[in-house]
């Protein structure tokens, strides 16, 4: 399955280097693109548009459902929205390689599946408002190919929809599988917040 895309050429000289966009459940592939900037402007920007159409502008990586009982989704469709992702950061990395992915909320688990899966493909993955990727523990790349990924992570304490011990569970997790991972937490909602991008932006330069 071959994703539509936007691309942004750099604002200013000097850097090499692509950054991928994942966006989140029922936004689209503009949603992430004023991040980007706010990282560095010398980014060549890629800004994946999710595989699912929700109706409208509205797209996503996967279905999800909430009841009572919380947030489910079908492991299946969420490997196909993971497969697309990775097919299309493949081909990005063609011509740039070792792109750095940036993903919010659902967009995360699939940036962080691909850099779990294909350890050789991006240099590292800045999550906001992640969740754990979907993946059984056979789809994991081997522990020595996993051990020094650079990961950003930051979550909302008063995140209603994806409450915070969700996202110190991902950190937690990351970390056991030998990760180098920065975490953050602000008083916020499921959302993006200024401080949180200039976290990521220092956390970014230092990883170039």
């Amino acid at each position: 399955m071959k994703l539509r895309s936007l691309e942004r050429p750099p604002l200013q000289p000097g850097l090499s280097r692509t950054l991928v966009l994942l966006h989140g459940y029922g936004a689209d592939e503009n949603d992430l693109l004023p991040l980007a900037r706010e990282l560095d402007p010398r980014l060549r920007t890629v800004s994946l548009q999710a595989p699912l159409s929700l109706g409208g502008a509205m797209r996503a990586w996967f279905n999800l459902t909430q009841d009572a009982r919380g947030i489910s989704f079908d492991a299946d469709e969420a490997r196909l929205g993971l497969l697309a992702a990775t097919e299309a950061i493949e081909e990005i990395a063609r011509t740039s390689p070792r792109p750095f992915l940036l993903g919010f909320s659902q967009g995360a688990a699939i940036a962080l599946g691909v850099l779990l899966r294909r350890p050789d493909l991006p240099a590292g993955v800045i999550s906001l408002s992640g969740v754990p990727p979907v993946l059984e523990r056979q789809d994991l790349a081997p522990a020595t190919s996993l051990r020094g990924l650079p990961v950003f992570a930051a979550h909302g304490t008063e995140d209603a929809l994806l409450p915070i011990e969700l996202g110190r569970n991902l950190r937690s997790e990351l970390q056991r599988l030998g990760l180098e991972v920065e975490w953050h937490e602000y008083p916020m909602g499921h959302m993006v917040v200024p401080e949180e991008i200039e976290d990521a932006a220092k956390w970014f330069a230092r990883k170039l």
